[in-house]
Formats: structure tokens, sequence, C-alpha cells
């Protein structure tokens, strides 16, 4: 079996540790097609998003891509210019260092899927993201992190109205699946990835 050609600029971009080797050789394969000439891919992160399966968020100098199931060989999902995005938003759960990371453009709002991370991802992904001559992404207090900040006293208060994260995670999940949004199947799968954690 051949193994598939290195991506343009692989070698300096930042990798999440969670994309394995088996991951790696797929996305190759993927992106080979993918990719315009000249492009230059600069970030690799493990993504997921319950409706519209997502795997994989790679940033190139272009575009933020979403790719799709590996079984189905990385397909792209979302295809979102670098250009048209006004600001890039992650909405972080502190306790449990996971993060859903909006696009926002003037004609939209992408959910590019959720990224389970510790600090060192979070840092590369704005690492990436200013490399584009974007601003700087926000910096969201992790419980624990040292030299986190609190957040400011007028912060807005999520969903959860003060609650437990996860308990208001599981409540919202809940909801969906008696409102028909999700099947059982996804329902349960949702639940057992926020029960069982980040993954390291």
């Amino acid at each position: 079996m051949s193994v598939p050609a290195p991506l343009p600029g692989e070698d300096t971009a930042y990798r999440d540790k969670k994309v394995g080797r088996r991951t790696l050789r797929a996305l190759r394969r993927s992106l080979a097609v993918t990719l315009q000439p000249g492009e230059q891919v600069e970030g690799l992160f493990v993504s997921w998003r319950i409706r519209r399966s997502i795997s994989l968020l790679v940033i190139t100098d272009r575009r933020l891509l979403t790719l799709g199931d590996p079984s189905a060989g990385l397909p792209v999902v979302d295809d979102v210019p670098r250009s048209e995005v006004t600001e890039l938003h992650v909405e972080r759960v502190k306790t449990f260092s996971m993060g859903r990371v909006t696009a926002v453009t003037d004609a939209d709002a992408v959910n590019l899927g959720t990224l389970d991370y510790g600090p060192e991802t979070f840092l590369g992904l704005d690492e990436v993201w200013a490399r584009g001559g974007g601003p700087r992404l926000p910096v969201i207090p992790t419980l624990g992190r040292p030299g986190a900040e609190p957040p400011p006293e007028d912060a807005p208060v999520g969903p959860s109205g003060g609650r437990h994260p996860l308990v208001a995670e599981l409540e919202s999940l809940a909801d969906l699946h008696r409102r028909g949004a999700l099947t059982d199947g996804e329902f349960a799968a949702a639940k057992a990835r926020l029960l069982r954690g980040p993954r390291d």
C-alpha cells in the first residue's frame, strides 16, 4: 500500500495530538483532491458534531474545513473561506476542556464542531487563527489552569444558570431527544461522550 504524500504545509502545521497516524493517512488522501493549488494546511484538530457528523477541523491559509466520517473517506462537510470570517468564537465549557467552535460571517454562523482539548490545543487554535491575520481569540479561563482569570462579574450566565456544566449539557441533550431532534442512538452516543469526558 502506498503512503499518501504529506500535505502542503504539514511540516509546520499545528496537529492536535488526537489526530492519529491512521487518520492522518486518510486525511492526506482526502485533502489531496480538496486543497486548491498553493493552499497550505496550518492546523489539524479532532472535532465532533451530533448532526451532520464531522470528525476533523482543518484550517488552511485560505479556508476552514470540516471533514466527515473517516469510513466515508473524510469528505468535506463545511467549507468556509477565511476571508469571509469576521469572528472565530469558541464557546468553552470550563470544567470539561471542551469547546464549540463557530465561524461567524456576514451571511451566517457555521458550527465547526466541538473540540475536546487541553490548554495546549486551545493555544494551538489561537496560534493557527492568528497566522492568517485574524484577531487573537479571547482568553477563556479553565478551572485549575494556572494564571486563569475569573470571568468578569457582568459576564452573561449561560443557559445552565450557573449549574454544573455537565448537568446543563445532559438536560439539553435530553430535551433534544424528547423533541425528536436526536434518535435514541444519537442521544445514547452523545450522553456517553459527555460522561466519558475528554480523552488525552
